[in-house]
């Protein structure tokens, strides 16, 4: 089974991908993983990637299809679970392209869609965030790994601070800005009759067996 796995970011560690690759039996391909490998690889796409992300650009549309067509060229993988990809209709576009020019059409695109409630969840949790002045590799999330003393950083005593991109209203837009682009991504897959979308509320398990039964029940 070949599918694409849709979701707003700001899961964490409560994304079922990996689950989800296991119960279907098929690799789990994460976006993220295949650009490190590029850049650590020093790849010739890594190398230009780096020059964008160094740079401060967003990666263009060309690369990012790139790696996903690189791997699974080399990979050429029977079934698998494509998560972080696509992240726009034209990469969605782009990736119909290269399914057609390999002979192995996709099976489905998976969307987990959250509640309005799970969404003001998120947000709240990613606005909690705060990094250590002293080290900014230190970073607390309250809800998971709490500072000991309010505003002080566990591991050297540092003051903690909340950056202007963790504010409420950025994340607030951010998530915004993320639904408004899934909506045009899940209508592309709607118009192909490949979309299944399931309520991504609960636990990761919960998640998990609530799209293995609506794959099944639509014929996936």
């Amino acid at each position: 089974m070949r599918l694409v796995l849709l979701c707003l970011p700001g899961s964490g560690r409560e994304t079922p991908a990996a689950s989800l690759a296991d119960a279907l039996a098929v690799p789990h391909v994460q976006f993220g993983d295949l650009m490190r490998a590029h850049l650590s690889q020093g790849t010739e796409l890594g190398i230009r990637s780096a020059e964008f992300m160094n740079s401060g650009r967003l990666l263009p549309d060309e690369i990012i299809t790139a790696v996903v067509r690189d791997h699974l060229r080399q990979a050429a993988p029977a079934g698998f679970l494509l998560d972080g990809h696509p992240r726009s209709v034209a990469q969605a576009s782009a990736l119909d392209e290269l399914f057609h020019e390999l002979g192995t059409p996709l099976d489905g695109a998976l969307h987990l869609c959250p509640t309005e409630e799970e969404v003001k969840r998120r947000v709240r949790r990613q606005a909690a965030h705060r990094l250590c002045r002293s080290e900014p590799t230190h970073r607390y999330v309250p809800e998971l790994d709490p500072p000991v003393v309010d505003g002080v950083c566990n591991v050297c005593g540092g003051g903690l601070y909340q950056r202007e991109e963790d504010s409420e209203n950025s994340v607030r837009g951010r998530f915004s800005s993320h639904e408004a682009m899934m909506e045009t991504i899940t209508q592309h897959y709607a118009r192909q009759h490949l979309l299944v979308t399931v309520d991504a509320v609960g636990t990761t398990d919960e998640i998990t067996r609530r799209a293995i039964t609506a794959l099944r029940e639509h014929g996936r």
